[in-house]
């Protein structure tokens, strides 16, 4: 049975594959201490203010900002999805040009094909994304609209802003996986200049989105003000019914 691409073109493009879709679910089920990790809590905490703030508008306007920057980025993915069906219509002329180049080596129109349909499904792949963020974002805030003037009493408005903040991160996961598309298109271009580049960018792109979410400065001083918004936020929270009986 022979392999649709050289052994190496092939594992590369596997272990990208492998890389791009698994990263986001990875992180949701593993990543207990990253900023993504810890930022749902800070979301519910955020719905719980909301409720109990009579003027809710600087609420709307923070979703709004947010609605603004998925339609952007969706705007975007399409421009360069554009872009990239156009080269696949000059392939002869590109094929030449990475030829050309001192790195690169003859190439099959089938692979050269691959090549630039890698980045073109990412960022397809990301539109979708993108859109469904949208979508999410829009209920969010038709529940938003829906919560009467009034704070509701304990203990519905833990829940309820235990829902709201559920919805509003789900989306917001879903916006985070539309904007990864673009770094993760950009390194499906490096396979136009051959396996190793795409595997090694791979690999780099992976310990960068860790190091950001675990080990850069913002992540450790993200961590230290949610506590501190929390303990903020400890005097409204709802006490359990063995806290009451500790303090009786």
């Amino acid at each position: 049975m022979s392999l649709p691409m050289p052994p190496l073109d092939l594992a590369a493009l596997v272990l990208f594959v492998l890389l791009w879709l698994g990263y986001g679910p990875a992180q949701r089920w593993f990543g207990t201490g990253t900023i993504n990790a810890r930022l749902h809590a800070i979301r519910v905490l955020w719905m719980r203010a909301m409720l109990l703030r009579d003027n809710r508008i600087a609420d709307s306007s923070l979703i709004g900002h947010v609605i603004h920057s998925a339609s952007f980025f969706a705007s975007t993915s399409l421009i360069a999805i554009g872009a990239l069906l156009g080269v696949l219509t000059g392939l002869d002329r590109l094929q030449t040009a990475i030829e050309g180049l001192a790195f690169g080596a003859p190439i099959s129109r089938v692979l050269l094909e691959w090549k630039v349909l890698l980045p073109l499904a990412v960022l397809v792949h990301g539109l979708f994304k993108l859109t469904w963020a949208l979508r999410q974002l829009n209920y969010t805030v038709a529940l938003m609209g829906a919560v009467p003037p009034a704070a509701p009493p304990e203990p519905l408005r833990a829940q309820l802003a235990e829902r709201l903040g559920g919805v509003l991160s789900s989306a917001l996961a879903t916006f985070n996986d539309g904007i990864r598309s673009y770094y993760f298109a950009l390194v499906g271009m490096l396979w136009l200049a051959g396996p190793g580049l795409l595997a090694v960018g791979s690999v780099g792109l992976l310990l960068l989105l860790a190091q950001r979410q675990m080990g850069s400065g913002v992540s450790r001083q993200f961590a230290l003000a949610a506590e501190l918004v929390a303990s903020a936020h400890t005097p409204s929270l709802p006490r359990s019914a063995g806290d009451m009986r500790g303090a009786n």
